[in-house]
């Protein structure tokens, strides 16, 4: 039986973002007979602290489905800068590392580390170099082009660092994932050859059912004559939630329009005070999974929002659930980056940043059911021919044999 051992900042109980990916991954490899260890941090994302819920998770050793978890204390910043960032990632590489050598066997036959988290990345590369054996790496997002394009204050400090130390990580890997074509562009540039470098998407790993939608709306106590716009997921700089609660204020007086901004993040108290005493948008914490088919049922618009900066991130994991919901996406994100390539034909777009041009948007797709019918029927097409789960489980047990196979 092979023995891997994942870097991860982000696992369950995480809800959202790469947590989903990376917990579906162990537990893929542990039911294809390899022993899977997995070395992460306390489950902080996306509020920011760990949830009273999750208080009893601590450093130590725990088992989940067959794999073997090991927590690290670290510190958790409420918010963000360039300081709290550096000492977000330094004191995760530190506890990352201390843990690891007093806590880890030393017969893995490979390590997986996934990133944007620098130090998951330096870390996992230490012990593969360490015990000689290949290095695979899961690039989700990248730290550095994240700091310079999601407007955190002194992100430009943080990007140079995170540059260097992230290309430093991906140039010692043995074989790689990356999530979309902007991203494989990104390492590409690095000059990576291409032979290592494999694209998969992220799949549906959460089970999106059709939920009757007077039955939804009754569940969360919606009005029936309102025409809901949700955003779902995580509220940090980089989604630019301001653009919406921006938009609230441009819909004309007699819309029934109402949008909500449904998760948790860095930025949620200060989405909460912009939208005080405004009547057509509100923010709303996230809901259990168990609720998540419902939430989306329930509502008549998904929408996608980023800073107009956000070119060549990761693409949003909420896609994935929304295009399987069967209802219609809207998304004001940059023109011709990566969403938006990934988008185009399947969602309504307009550029990001712009307030009147989303508002004019939700206002004609709010009075034209059939268009609303046509995009629910597009992106529900495409979830099904590129986002199945089964596919994409199988495309990483295949990396996964090669990267063993790779020395």
């Amino acid at each position: 039986m092979k023995k891997v051992l994942i870097v991860t900042t982000n696992f369950s109980p995480e809800p959202t973002g790469i947590a989903v990916y990376t917990t579906d991954l162990a537990e893929l490899l542990q039911a294809n007979d390899f022993e899977v260890s997995v070395l992460t941090s306390l489950p902080h994302y996306p509020w920011w602290k760990v949830p009273r819920k999750f208080s009893h998770i601590t450093e130590g050793e725990s088992q989940q489905k067959l794999v073997n978890i090991i927590r690290v204390n670290h510190l958790i910043p409420p918010k963000m800068n360039a300081l709290l960032r550096i000492r977000f990632e330094l004191s995760l590489w530190w506890n990352l590392r201390r843990v690891s050598k007093r806590q880890l066997c030393n017969d893995f036959d490979a390590i997986i580390a996934c990133i944007p988290t620098v130090a998951a990345g330096v870390v996992g590369k230490k012990i593969a170099k360490r015990l000689g054996v290949p290095f695979g790496l899961i690039v989700q997002d990248l730290s550095g082009a994240g700091a310079k394009q999601s407007g955190l204050r002194g992100g430009a400090l943080i990007s140079k660092v995170a540059q260097v130390v992230e290309g430093s990580v991906i140039k010692a890997t043995d074989s790689m994932v990356v999530v979309s074509p902007a991203m494989r562009d990104v390492v590409t540039r690095l000059k990576i050859h291409s032979s290592k470098i494999y694209e998969i998407s992220n799949y549906s790993a959460r089970k999106i059912e059709v939920v009757n939608r007077g039955v939804a709306r009754n569940r969360f106590g919606w009005k029936s004559d309102e025409f809901v716009v949700i955003h779902t997921g995580n509220m940090g700089a980089k989604q630019g939630l301001e653009n919406v609660v921006e938009t609230s204020k441009v819909l004309s007086r007699d819309s029934k329009v109402k949008i909500l901004l449904i998760g948790h993040g860095n930025q949620e108290a200060n989405l909460r005070k912009l939208c005080e005493g405004l009547e057509n948008v509100a923010v709303m914490g996230a809901v259990a999974d168990d609720q998540y088919s419902a939430l989306l049922s329930a509502a008549d618009l998904l929408l996608v929002n980023e800073r107009s900066t956000q070119m060549e991130m990761s693409l949003p994991s909420k896609l994935t659930s929304y295009l399987y919901s069967e209802r219609p996406v809207l998304a004001a994100v940059p023109r011709g980056g990566a969403t938006w390539k990934f988008l185009d034909g399947i969602a309504e777009l307009v550029e990001a940043g712009k307030p009147s041009l989303l508002a004019r948007a939700i206002e004609d797709l709010s009075r034209d059911s059939e268009k609303r019918k046509r995009l629910a029927s597009k992106g529900l097409e495409f979830a099904r021919k590129n986002l199945d789960a089964e596919i994409g489980r199988a495309k990483y047990l295949n990396w996964v044999q090669e990267l063993l196979n790779s020395r």
